[in-house]
């Protein structure tokens, strides 16, 4: 099995939230990845993820919503979150989620420092293995949404049995992606520093006017509107309905930058290269923009 991060809520992954799954997973196929198969949450979610060797981008939609409640932890459903993001207009990075490996210790410790949490939850999703063969991932997680926040809020992630998720078949991109590096945030930075310093304490800096919290498995980012003009400009910013702060971009490494440029032209996959950077747009990829460097 490939490296899983270590790092104690490290980047895990963030959840792309899309109102039509199957579109969007083609989307992401015309970018060149590969996406695992496509699995089903017992709340009701459709997913497929684009994995790394130590974090991953899910994919994920609502397949059947009379399966909400399920699992359900003190009124909270993952499935009843997701489907009110996508009813009220939104898509893109709902949450995003932080590894664990230990989600009770984590959790305690979360809740010590601060965070309102709305406890844990323990469930099993029924998953294909790239040989066909049929197995199961366990999973814990501990949530902690903030209303105020919410789509910059958080979860952590227990994978009880990494080796199911972390599979070196699926990591294999053609188009070169191997890590998520950064995930970028449009907000004043004020709003998540006391978040972001009561997880990540002393990691969480100012470069500039940006926030920066290093993770250990990438950094978090919040960035204001001027900021983002300047970084990706040309780039029609994802379009949120609540003006609260939200994810605006991934920022993923890539060691096939070429062979990258030359999927996106072949697929006319709409993008720009900045900087040296290729932006993919947000209306390709489900309103988040995928913003690729070269390792």
């Amino acid at each position: 099995m490939a490296a899983v991060a270590q790092f104690a809520q490290g980047i895990d992954h963030p959840l792309v939230t899309v109102r039509d799954h199957a579109k969007a997973l083609q989307q992401y196929r015309q970018m060149g990845f590969a996406p695992s198969p496509i699995s089903y949450h017992p709340w009701g979610t459709v997913t497929s993820l684009m994995m790394f060797p130590s974090n991953f981008i899910e994919l994920i939609g609502v397949d059947d919503p009379t399966k909400f409640g399920t699992n359900a932890v003190n009124g909270f459903c993952f499935g009843r979150q997701l489907g009110a993001f996508l009813e009220r207009g939104e898509e893109g990075v709902s949450l995003v989620a932080l590894h664990s490996q230990d989600a009770d210790a984590d959790h305690a410790r979360l809740v010590q420092a601060g965070l309102e949490s709305q406890g844990r939850i323990d469930f099993r999703r029924a998953m294909t293995l790239p040989d066909g063969r049929p197995d199961e991932a366990v999973v814990s997680l501990a949530l902690f949404i903030d209303p105020k926040l919410g789509d910059a809020s958080n979860f952590i992630c227990h994978q009880h049995r990494p080796e199911l998720i972390w599979v070196p078949g699926w990591q294999q991109h053609p188009n070169g992606a191997d890590g998520i590096l950064a995930i970028t945030y449009l907000a004043d930075p004020a709003e998540l520093e006391p978040r972001w310093r009561a997880i990540y304490g002393d990691a969480v800096t100012y470069q500039g006017t940006v926030l920066e919290a290093d993770t250990g498995c990438g950094v978090l980012r919040a960035i204001d509107g001027a900021t983002a003009a300047l970084e990706f400009p040309g780039i029609e910013l994802p379009r949120f309905v609540e003006q609260r702060p939200h994810a605006i971009a991934l920022r993923l490494r890539t060691h096939r930058f070429s062979e990258l440029r030359s999927i996106l032209a072949r697929n006319a996959v709409p993008h720009r290269e900045v900087s040296g950077r290729i932006l993919v747009e947000p209306q390709a990829a489900g309103n988040v923009i995928l913003e690729f460097c070269q390792a």
